[in-house]
């Protein structure tokens, strides 16, 4: 008599659970597909980047970071090549771009495999999702409508999944402030135009993003001890030799990073193993951002308004292998990967090299030396975040600029876009993946980068 009653509610928790997969499964069957909607795109031209070559322009970007408003135009094909390519790229899927009056239409087609999903394959091998975005009076764009597969999501439930994959990627308050810098954006069928105004809150915002306040202390370390190695360089090693007005970056790195060691040892034996290791990779970070603001003449107190009060860092030129140009690509490229991550800034450094080379462009060329520099700055930038400890030690013990890049000397530089077209084919292409290749070899057998 009194067993009927669970049998009851065992019976209709057990039909509400089978409908909920069965509801499940519904789901997934009409969000994966067997075919992709968006095809691969070709490789993106050089000329298509002309227009974003001034926003790589370093007075452009100092006036845009005290408020002047930066305009971005891309025609209706130059904006269908960068989404291609950046899709590719990064999300390693097709994409397609379509412009109308006032609206954007963006195809993303992932397969399966390649994402958290891959065992339901079976289903279907590729999930396109299809977002419709429309340009606002003001502000950034407007995400109007979602469809995943044969699904349409509503754009409020799209927005919230899209903010937790940047919060789960440490990008949703960099992702945040990016669209409130965004002023207008205006949408034809034949042009795509985007005004930026980096206000007085925002900088703020930037400066708390980029220097929490437990950072600090680290800054102001590494600041100090740089002033002082500028201001007293080594003794030459022979009479004969003549003094250097130049740094080499073997001389200063390796000292910056022994200091970030004893920081580290000394919290050894109060800290946990993973407090050591945060406190270990925020003394990295310091370094490596001191570093890649004094080697790009960009003084801290622009993101720190103390070191306003800190000693001036006399001026000298910051040389990796006898060059200034190597040590702003490898050190800018690692400051940027401890906190945007090793593939943006990959990407970042493959544009750049290809506006170098673009024509009408005032760039010095495609210069393979100057993306192994990015390349090994990324993989330092990795280093000093996911293992920080090991960095320090093997930097610490550093000697020479080889130490820290492999000898670069014999790559090709300052190539046109026609040579780059006549020797490798253009980017992606056999030939051109073979030199990555080889220099993605000689960057994992730097003592340094191993």
């Amino acid at each position: 008599m009194f067993r009927r009653p669970w049998l009851v509610i065992c019976a209709v928790l057990g039909a509400c659970v089978m409908l909920l997969a069965a509801a499940a499964l519904w789901t997934l069957t009409q969000a994966l597909q067997p075919q992709p909607l968006a095809a691969p795109g070709t490789p993106i031209a050089i000329s298509d980047l002309n227009a974003a070559r001034r926003l790589i322009n370093r007075d452009v970007l100092r006036k845009a970071f005290h408020g002047e408003p930066l305009t971005l135009s891309l025609t209706g094909a130059q904006a269908r090549a960068l989404a291609q390519d950046m899709s590719a790229r990064v999300l390693h899927a097709p994409a397609t771009l379509t412009l109308s009056a006032r609206h954007a239409d963006i195809t993303l087609s992932l397969p399966v495999r390649q994402t958290p999903l891959r065992a339901l394959h079976p289903l279907g091998n590729w999930l396109n999702v299809h977002a419709r975005i429309r340009a606002a009076p003001s502000g950034p764009p407007v995400l109007t409508a979602v469809q995943v597969g044969e699904l349409s999501v509503p754009p409020a439930l799209a927005l919230w999944v899209g903010q937790r994959i940047a919060r789960a990627q440490g990008l949703q308050e960099l992702t945040a402030l990016a669209l409130a810098a965004i002023e207008t954006v205006q949408l034809s069928p034949t042009r795509v135009s985007a005004t930026l105004r980096w206000r007085p809150e925002l900088r703020a915002q930037a400066s708390a993003l980029l220097v929490p306040p437990d950072m600090l202390e680290a800054l102001s370390r590494y600041h100090h001890q740089l002033a002082h190695l500028l201001n007293h360089p080594p003794a030459p090693e022979s009479r004969h030799d003549q003094p250097r007005w130049d740094r080499p970056l073997h001389q200063l790195l390796p000292a910056l990073m022994a200091t970030a060691q004893q920081r580290s040892l000394a919290h050894a034996f109060t800290a946990s193993a993973p407090r050591l290791e945060d406190d270990a990779a925020r003394e990295n970070r310091a370094v490596l951002l001191v570093l890649g603001l004094y080697v790009n003449r960009v003084s801290l107190a622009t993101l720190v308004p103390a070191a306003r009060n800190w000693p001036a860092l006399p001026a000298r030129p910051l040389t990796l292998q006898g060059r200034e140009d190597l040590a702003q690509h490898y050190l800018t490229s690692a400051a940027l990967a401890t906190d945007l991550g090793g593939r943006l800034s990959d990407l970042i450094g493959m544009y750049k090299e290809l506006l170098d080379a673009a024509p009408q462009g005032q760039g010095s060329g495609f210069s393979f030396n100057d993306l192994a520099a990015d390349k090994a700055g990324v993989r330092l930038g990795r280093i000093a975040v996911h293992d920080p400890l090991e960095l320090q030690s093997r930097l610490s013990q550093a000697q020479s600029d080889t130490d820290l890049l492999p000898d670069v000397r014999d790559l090709p530089e300052f190539l046109t876009a026609a040579q780059l077209q006549q020797r490798y084919g253009g980017i992606d292409t056999p030939a051109y993946r073979a030199l990555m290749d080889n220099i993605d070899h000689r960057i994992a057998q730097t003592p340094a980068l191993r």
